[in-house]
């Protein structure tokens, strides 16, 4: 069994002015803030805001906050990357089955240029099976198995990164004012 290791504090930081464009002020007008860091080594890491007002109003602010959530939001970023360049490989061989099965000219330089960005990703499946064909219309069915095969290659690639990189963030602020006995 794993134990949690005991949380450090972090010195707590007093400040008398909030305002310093302000000019100068009397220090009896000031609140007064006090703010306390505690981290652990699991990375959890507690703050703790306190600020009293001149009328001797203390408003206190707590937050606990995972700091597993910045590596959520890159492993979310590289998901999203990851199924952009899936979802242009994917646009690309689609718009070429397309293309070929319209009969659209070769030498035309929007359909050749599709023809040879998409012909890249598919060149380890021709040759898998035939397509069949009619005059200049074909049905290229191995460019539809590619389809699928690298759909499937991205929703793996994220499911494993997913997997591999998945921690479990939490947040919670409570905040809540103390007013003076009246």
């Amino acid at each position: 069994m794993s134990q949690t290791p005991e949380p450090r504090s972090v010195e707590p930081k007093e400040i008398t002015r909030i305002d310093e464009t302000a000019g100068p002020t009397p220090a009896h007008e000031h609140p007064l803030h006090d703010e306390q860091v505690i981290e652990s080594s699991a990375g959890v890491e507690q703050r703790e805001r306190v600020v009293t007002g001149e009328a001797g109003i203390e408003h206190r602010e707590r937050i606990v906050q995972d700091a597993g959530a910045d590596q959520q939001i890159n492993r979310l970023r590289v998901s999203q990357l990851i199924w952009l360049f899936f979802g242009i490989v994917e646009g690309l061989i689609g718009l070429r089955v397309l293309l070929k099965a319209i009969g659209a000219n070769p030498d035309n330089n929007f359909a050749g240029f599709v023809y040879n960005a998409a012909a890249l990703f598919l060149a380890p499946f021709f040759g898998l099976i035939g397509s069949p064909s009619s005059g200049n219309i074909v049905l290229e069915v191995p460019s539809l198995i590619a389809m699928l095969v690298y759909a499937l290659l991205g929703w793996v690639i994220v499911r494993v990164i997913s997997q591999f990189f998945y921690r479990p963030t939490t947040r919670s602020t409570s905040t809540y004012d103390r007013y003076p006995p009246s």
